[in-house]
């Protein structure tokens, strides 16, 4: 019986020991680039190529955010022609820890689209911005080792409330689906895959309606994290509700090798040249020089990570010269900030990093 015991002991620490930690697949490196085509899906899921977009994303740093330790990603979207020197405008906060990966759900990419909700006048008793913000926290959306299949899903959220007259329910849920290899533009990749959804449901006496619900299908690569993300478009019937036919638009998120990089002397005039601010990452304050050629108008401006100007350095007009500005970051949190010079047409953007 002892060594019964002993080999059960054995089996449950191998398996323990050389499981898939949620770890192996999120990049070891900050500086990691990624770098997606985001596709509009029509009514029957097609792609709608002319009206696709880019998303560059860029592991930024590790740090403790809201009680986990976070890999900070900060995301930015727009045309191929513009993205290269777009500042970054939102974050993405991601923790792995066992066999988990966590995400921390913020409203901060649907707020505009919450407040526009609340404008309507639905229920005056009734706030979608403070309704999601109660539900702002980390979530172990990536299970690794879950059991394959529907009848493994697990459930993130389930909160039940009511707008007007009609008990909704709000549910997460996502099931681990069979590994896959898919290929993209930069290779093949032995993915994990997940499913995903968002569902709002009524009652109908004891049971559970489904009315809307957003489906989202995930592909995440060892070292790589997602290298794919399609979520269908969706039409309701909601006629019921006074809301008549209401359609979720789709989108596939692939990566891409159609985003150029282009070194700064290639992008600028060699005579305009903005430098990584030092030291960096700062506390609090730091040093960004720049140069010019000729006389020109010049403004250098500092942009936290949702786009916001938070300080102009300079703005006037200044001969040619390589020059220095200190900026003094005593009056603001830690974080990622971006600082942006510019001349006319022509400008560079670069990111820093204050750390209190």
């Amino acid at each position: 019986m002892k060594k019964i015991f002993t080999i059960v002991g054995i089996i449950i620490w191998f398996n323990s020991a050389f499981s898939q930690q949620a770890s192996d697949y999120f990049p070891e490196q900050t500086g990691f680039l990624w770098e997606y085509k985001v596709t509009p899906l029509d009514s029957l899921n097609n792609p709608v190529n002319s009206e696709s977009f880019f998303r560059i994303d860029t592991f930024t740093v590790v740090t403790n955010y809201e009680g986990r330790l976070a890999n900070i990603i900060l995301t930015k979207m727009g045309p191929l022609e513009t993205i290269l020197i777009q500042p970054y405008t939102d974050s993405l906060f991601i923790n792995t820890q066992g066999t988990n990966g966590f995400e921390y759900f913020s409203i901060s990419r649907l707020e505009e689209f919450l407040i526009e909700l609340d404008s309507l006048g639905l229920d005056p008793n009734f706030s979608f911005v403070d309704f999601f913000t109660s539900l702002q926290d980390w979530y172990s959306v990536y299970r690794f080792e879950a059991g394959v299949g529907s009848e493994h899903t697990y459930t993130l959220i389930s909160v039940d409330t009511t707008i007007l007259t009609y008990e909704l329910r709000f549910k997460y849920e996502v099931t681990r689906l069979q590994d896959e290899t898919i290929q993209t533009v930069l290779g093949s990749f032995d993915c994990k895959k997940f499913f995903a959804k968002w569902q709002v449901s009524t009652f109908l006496g004891p049971f559970e309606v489904p009315l809307i619900w957003i489906e989202d299908s995930i592909w995440i690569a060892q070292d790589n994290w997602i290298v794919q993300d399609i979520i269908p478009t969706k039409h309701f019937d909601l006629t019921l509700l006074g809301f008549g036919i209401v359609t979720i638009p789709g989108f596939e998120t692939k990566l891409t090798d159609e985003i150029v990089k282009v070194e700064s002397d290639e992008s600028t005039p060699d005579n305009f040249v903005l430098e990584q601010n030092f030291p960096n990452p700062f506390n609090p304050s730091t040093r960004i020089s720049y140069s010019i050629a000729e006389n020109s108008f010049i403004t250098l401006k500092v942009y936290d990570i949702l786009g916001n100007e938070i300080a102009t350095l300079i703005n006037e007009e200044k001969p040619a010269g390589k020059y220095d500005v200190e900026f003094d970051a005593n009056n603001f949190s830690s974080g990622i900030y971006v600082y942006r010079l510019q001349s006319g047409n022509i400008f560079e953007t670069r990111k820093m990093i204050l750390l209190k």
